[in-house]
């Protein structure tokens, strides 16, 4: 739902894949996997998508449209996937790799001579880096672990993680006993194939915030389920958070992510209920229920960074979750416009009009600049240096300002909330401004026209 990056990330795919013929992905599902009741545990959901269907949307994400499922037993597969919704070209299940050729010379869906396979194992969950890191090389190519993240320790080291070979040059690939993902690559001249090693992928994740390390969870029984669930669910938090939401909101989002995973509650949801909270925290401070109000608005603070996470957790990421930022700041200036007038009813002064028509003001400011910065710079302002992370720590929105109607609360003067709000707004906009226009400047010095 959440993440800037992705037309960029397809438009960059696509026109890499563009030097290779047609790629298609090949996906070895395990030979002897244990089950679930009735089922291997490739089709058991983890956080709403079994892992098959989430191997498939890494290959997806990469612009990978024509799939072959291989298994040596097909039966297993008699399961409603998200074929439909990831919109693939084609879906093919396979039972050796020999069929690949049988599809090259009948049904026409691969060309030999021009075509390049992904490989996956179907059996882990990988990181979707891994395999866009082998659309950036041209000739035959895979990956190999090294210190990566795992379940297992240090097991993965060096161990093949993904591939991409032209098919045209492995004709012995094509042999009935090839059926595995260890067996294909074992039947490959490796020594003669280029690698290169997971630590030359970057892990810093712009959209993200953060360094991202690279992954590869693996299944041998149920309790490998709980580790994968909880990875996938820590991975989700973002870098460069404010005070608060670092050290309190992050410990409940999780919370409520992990017991939210399995259920059909939606990241759609969640913004539903945020902005219903908010408008009720608006009514609130307006009657001056300034303690009812704060408490809601500290589940406001929680559950707003919930939606996120369950977007990313649940790959349910998508375009039209990026205008939740705007829902966001409409209710967010509805909850200030009723801390001022409760301010206002209280004081009694029209100054009090004025303070808060200049924090709006402010905090529109800051909004704006910041969006403004990222669209042209590529980066957030708070990750362009190490000013302006410390910065973010303690700048004026929505988490900090909570402090601010904590603290008057406990004071006991309420009527001066929007006071400090606005000076801290104020503040803020004077950093951004400056710390904005010096990164801008830094740059254009550094243009060549």
């Amino acid at each position: 739902m959440r993440n800037n990056k992705i037309q960029q990330d397809l438009i960059q795919i696509k026109s890499t894949a563009r030097n290779y013929g047609n790629l298609i992905g090949l996906i070895f599902l395990p030979n002897n996997p244990f089950y679930f009741e009735d089922q291997p545990f490739y089709l058991k959901k983890l956080c709403g998508m079994t892992i098959l269907d989430r191997n498939l949307s890494v290959l997806k994400k990469n612009g990978i449209k024509s799939i072959f499922i291989l298994s040596n037993d097909l039966k297993n597969l008699n399961h409603t996937f998200e074929f439909n919704k990831l919109k693939f070209k084609d879906v093919i299940m396979i039972k050796t790799v020999r069929e690949l050729k049988e599809y090259a010379t009948q049904e026409k869906l691969i060309n030999l001579d021009l075509d390049y396979a992904i490989i996956l194992d179907g059996g882990v969950l990988i990181d979707n880096r891994t395999v866009s890191s082998l659309l950036s090389h041209e000739k035959i190519i895979y990956t190999k672990g090294d210190n990566i993240h795992s379940n297992y320790n240090n097991e993965n080291q060096w161990k093949i993680l993904t591939g991409k070979i032209k098919l045209e040059h492995f004709d012995n690939i094509f042999q009935d006993n090839i059926n595995s993902f260890e067996n294909f690559f074992n039947s490959l001249s490796l020594n003669k194939a280029i690698y290169h090693s997971s630590d030359e992928i970057a892990t810093y994740q712009p959209d993200m915030r953060r360094n991202l390390p690279l992954y590869i969870n693996l299944f041998r029984n149920k309790e490998d389920f709980k580790s994968a669930k909880k990875l996938l669910v820590k991975r989700t938090q973002k870098g460069t958070l404010d005070l608060v939401a670092w050290y309190f909101n992050r410990y409940f989002e999780n919370l409520f992510v992990y017991l939210f995973a399995e259920s059909k509650i939606t990241a759609n949801h969640i913004t539903y209920f945020v902005n219903c909270l908010g408008y009720i925290t608006l009514f609130l401070f307006l009657t001056q229920n300034w303690w009812i109000g704060l408490i809601l608005m500290i589940f406001i603070n929680i559950f707003d960074g919930v939606d996120g996470k369950l977007a990313r957790l649940k790959n349910k990421e998508s375009f039209v979750g990026h205008i939740e930022h705007s829902f966001d700041q409409l209710y967010e200036q509805a909850i200030y416009v009723g801390i001022g007038l409760g301010s206002y009813f209280i004081i009694n002064q029209f100054y009090v009009i004025i303070i808060l028509i200049v924090m709006l003001l402010a905090d529109s400011f800051n909004r704006h600049c910041s969006m403004q910065y990222k669209e042209v710079m590529k980066i957030t302002l708070a990750d362009s240096s190490r000013f302006d992370q410390l910065f973010r720590r303690f700048d004026g929105r929505r988490n900090i300002y909570t402090l601010h109607i904590l603290i008057f609360g406990i004071l006991g003067h309420f009527e001066y909330i929007v006071f400090s709000i606005c000076i801290h707004a104020i503040i803020t906009s004077i950093i951004y401004s400056i710390q904005a226009i010096k990164h801008m400047k830094k740059r254009d010095s550094l243009k060549e026209f």
